[in-house]
């Protein structure tokens, strides 16, 4: 495939395409080497997804005999539809020549409700499988004996796991928990965005998951690294772009993988221009002005005590103690009782993110600017 623009604001294409990660990548690989299931926690949009396809990348290429799954949850609402997922994502890619995986298989799809379709572009048959909610549980657990009787090293990322914690299911983490650890061939990464709900299920003595597995971290790429980076690309378009306008891009988004590549790639849209921070102004507005409509729509969405308070942490840019009078008198927000609720409710949301700092911030970068301008 032809790369017209380097600078991918979605999916993985290559380590050519990926910007450094190199001591994680390496940390999270001699984790799963080693035996260690791990929770990789991030805010969205910073590239935890990224990392994890280049790890599996590597790790495949390093041992073309290991068996790499990558499923993202975020969209189930229940169990069985998570199950579904991760049946989709597994079930005929691990080929053996053993009666008893063929067994398996067999008995899988006999428990299933396979649906055929045609791939539009290559015009090749595909199958996707319907879970039904009261075969789930035993569904997976198939699934995972499945992988067990392929006897290959088998790596499964699940990301967004927060989401199991939302189900209706009683039990539906400790489930997952007991069939897991006896897979010793099959090794887990529990990635997701919602550090709270991660920690609680990870970190907490009360829950199934408890001193399961590696907790893993990700911050913002080094900026002089992704000054080299950027720079290795637009080298070959004759230009160069100064540290200062570097700078002046990675600090404006607080250093977010996405919001960075995505001002990268406006920018390497236009080789003739010269690299200023006015360029990088009008690009970051014109990619507002995209989305002002839905900006508004969202803001319309809340109650006057949650655009008051949304609009204050945008305006202050990182707020450490939102119910301090300082802040309510600043802003001439309501009731330091109310602000809670709204806080509470803009997390739920995800309109903002609490920091490992401790500060609020809001979690869309572009938003929080529109929201200045109000």
């Amino acid at each position: 495939m032809k790369i017209e623009n380097p600078f991918f604001e979605y999916g993985y294409f290559g380590a050519e395409y990926f910007c450094d990660r190199e001591q994680e990548t390496q940390m999270l690989m001699d984790a799963l080497r080693n035996g260690s299931n791990v929770t990789l926690m991030a805010p969205r949009r910073i590239g935890k997804t990224g990392l994890i396809h280049h790890v599996f990348e590597r790790m495949k290429a390093e041992d073309r005999r290991v068996q790499c799954f990558y499923v993202d949850i975020f969209p189930t609402k229940t169990f069985s539809q998570m199950t579904q997922f991760v049946a989709n994502a597994i079930l005929g890619k691990l080929d053996s020549p053993s009666k008893a995986i063929k067994r398996k298989l067999n008995n899988l799809m006999a428990a299933l409700r396979p649906t055929m379709s045609l791939d539009p572009i290559s015009g090749m048959p595909s199958f996707s499988f319907t879970v039904m909610p009261d075969q789930a549980r035993e569904t997976l657990t198939q699934v995972f004996e499945y992988m067990k009787e392929s006897e290959q090293a088998c790596y499964l990322a699940i990301d967004e796991f927060q989401q199991v914690s939302r189900y209706s299911e009683i039990g539906a983490d400790a489930f997952i928990r007991s069939i897991i650890q006896f897979v010793p061939n099959v090794h887990l990464i529990f990635s997701g965005s919602q550090q709270h709900l991660l920690s609680d299920m990870f970190m907490s003595p009360k829950h199934p998951f408890f001193n399961s597995s590696q907790i893993m971290t990700i911050k913002e790429i080094d900026a002089e690294k992704y000054r080299d980076f950027a720079n290795s690309f637009f080298k070959k378009q004759g230009r160069e772009m100064p540290q200062e306008v570097f700078s002046y891009l990675y600090n404006m988004v607080d250093g977010q993988t996405w919001y960075v590549q995505k001002i990268l790639n406006r920018l390497y849209r236009i080789p003739q221009e010269t690299f200023c921070k006015e360029g990088v102004d009008r690009i970051v507005g014109s990619i507002i002005a995209e989305q002002e409509i839905n900006y508004q729509s969202n803001y319309n969405l809340l109650t006057e005590n949650q655009a008051l308070l949304l609009t204050a942490i945008a305006r202050q840019g990182a707020v450490n103690a939102p119910t301090s009078l300082d802040f309510i008198l600043r802003y001439h927000l309501p009731a330091p009782s109310s602000i809670k609720l709204a806080l509470k409710s803009l997390q739920e949301k995800e309109f903002i993110y609490q920091t490992p700092q401790g500060e609020y911030i809001v979690y869309d970068r572009f938003f929080g600017m529109w929201l200045k301008r109000l």
